[in-house]
């Protein structure tokens, strides 16, 4: 699990803090998850923020914005 309850997400940021361990977990679970469920309030903040998001190199933008075909 993963905890952002001091702000806003921001993985790839560029300060010089390591967030490998962050970003390894999350390509994992992202490798591992079958759903995403998200409360409204998260789910409207994500609606806002991710699609626009360009030049995304956790891959974070793609896996959300994926759709099955």
């Amino acid at each position: 699990m993963i905890d952002a309850s001091e702000g806003w997400f921001d993985p790839a940021r560029d300060d010089d803090t390591d967030v490998s361990d962050v970003l390894e977990t999350l390509q994992d679970q992202m490798q591992t998850e079958t759903g995403l469920l998200l409360g409204r309030r998260t789910f409207e903040s994500f609606r806002g923020f991710w699609p626009t998001q360009a030049d995304d190199e956790t891959g974070i933008t793609e896996h959300l914005n994926y759709e099955l075909t």
